[in-house]
């Protein structure tokens, strides 16, 4: 009897997960046939202007900056960037192109969103970085000598990790990654924490905690938010192993502690709240624009992406707290900062992403061209910097279809089906009706999966 409960229960939540994606889909019709229209219905457009602090610290150049002068067109000058198998990148060959660039990409993996795209000139395969460092410096080096490429992007971490410093391999190209030592700073989040508090920005409280001290772990209570010191570890063979942040319950901590690596990792609380984020572009330490966005629904839950996500105004004091991490650290290129604002509207910055990262196609579709902009300052080139559109909407399909869904099977059955209703001028992770190969990509992923089950 158990047993027949218990079919009809998965029954019944897979009938309801499939008329969530049903209706998702339904519902999108209308938002795919307008994912390119930027307008809004009625009022005007609201805008903000660049970075306060940029203005002051560029001078006659912020001031160019802000009257949007170009130095004449970027057509067909070619790019190469980095692949790493996420959708960011995607986002980044689509304005590129749309800035005037031919995009590149370096590949270890030719199933990519990105590599399916129309944006993208052509693809050249690479070493992993992560399991071969000097070998992917070496080949990409030879790959931006045969194209004549301009500019050389890393787009995550590992690239990050195995560029800093080899600029004199690059002969008549620009290297898009900052020195080792910014690098070094950006990615250690033991750091961060130090740096938010000479910067003014609030933190969760943090402790270091060694394997196998689950007393440490339970320092703040539970749910405790466990985090790797770094990303990205080197280990002693060369190859590098990628980290992630776990959420821990009270009866996972005896196993979760003893997967903490030699070199210790970090504990913090959860907190609950709502995810925000800060995404911009700094050159040589200097904020040039910034966009601020709130996620609506993350996923997966509790401490998820960007499912849904929409601009909204600038917060001066939280912006120039960030600005004040990247002069630190001497930062130059894309970024985004993330916050999780508490129940009595209380920011508290939980990471630091030096790279691309998830929602970057709500920038460009709010107006800054973010990719765009960080390689007109490689090349010397005067960018068009302007303000950004509030209000404006990014949904991720692949993650918002499992939050709606999650969302019904929870008894929110009315805020689903708000979800699954169409904004206009809502951008989309993957999906473009002019640009609709990458969703290849997703189909592949959603077929692997029911061959699992």
């Amino acid at each position: 009897m158990t047993s027949e409960r218990t079919d009809l229960h998965a029954h019944e939540n897979l009938r309801t997960l499939s008329g969530c994606s049903i209706m998702l889909a339904v519902a999108m019709q209308d938002e795919i046939k307008r994912v390119f229209n930027r307008a809004f219905a009625g009022g005007e457009e609201d805008k903000r202007p660049l970075a306060e602090d940029t203005k002051e610290s560029l001078g006659e150049e912020g001031k160019e900056l802000e009257r949007g002068i170009e130095s004449g067109p970027a057509e067909n000058t070619p790019i190469l960037l980095t692949d790493n198998n996420n959708y960011g990148v995607l986002a980044v060959v689509r304005a590129l192109r749309a800035a005037g660039y031919e995009p590149w990409l370096a590949v270890n993996d030719a199933r990519t969103y990105a590599t399916r795209s129309r944006a993208v000139a052509g693809t050249v395969p690479m070493p992993d970085p992560d399991l071969d460092g000097e070998g992917f410096v070496r080949e990409l080096a030879a790959a931006a000598a045969r194209l004549s490429a301009a500019a050389v992007l890393p787009t995550g971490e590992a690239h990050l990790m195995a560029l800093a410093g080899h600029e004199d391999d690059f002969a008549g190209a620009v290297l898009g990654a900052p020195s080792r030592q910014s690098v070094e700073w950006a990615t250690d989040k033991e750091l961060l924490v130090g740096l938010s508090a000479t910067a003014g920005l609030r933190t969760p409280p943090t402790i270091k905690v060694m394997r196998g001290d689950a007393e440490a772990l339970g320092e703040f209570g539970f749910p405790a938010i466990l985090k790797p010191l770094r990303s990205r570890t080197k280990n002693l063979n060369g190859t590098v192993s990628a980290r992630h942040a776990r959420y821990v319950l009270a009866e996972q901590a005896e196993v979760a502690v003893k997967d903490i690596p030699d070199e210790g990792a970090l504990v913090q609380p959860y907190i609950p709240g709502r995810l925000i984020g800060i995404s911009g572009v700094s050159w040589n330490g200097e904020l040039v624009c910034a966009l601020h966005q709130i996620s609506t629904r993350i996923w997966p839950l509790p401490c998820g992406g960007s499912a849904y996500a929409e601009t909204i105004p600038p917060d001066h004091e939280l912006e120039r707290g960030v600005g004040r991490i990247l002069r630190s650290i001497g930062w130059s290129g894309l970024f985004q900062a993330q916050f999780i604002r508490g129940a009595h509207g209380e920011h508290y910055l939980i990471d630091f992403n030096p790279r691309v990262y998830g929602s970057l196609a709500l920038a460009v579709a709010a107006g800054l061209n973010l990719p765009g902009i960080w390689v007109d300052l490689l090349l010397g080139r005067r960018s068009r910097v302007g303000g950004y559109r509030i209000g404006a909407r990014f949904r991720h399909e692949e993650r918002d279809v499992r939050a709606l869904a999650h969302m019904l099977m929870s008894g929110e059955h009315l805020d689903a089906l708000r979800g699954c209703m169409p904004r206009r001028g809502t951008a989309h992770a993957i999906f473009s009706t002019r640009d609709p190969a990458p969703l290849l990509t997703s189909a592949g992923k959603l077929t692997g999966r029911l061959r699992l089950v």
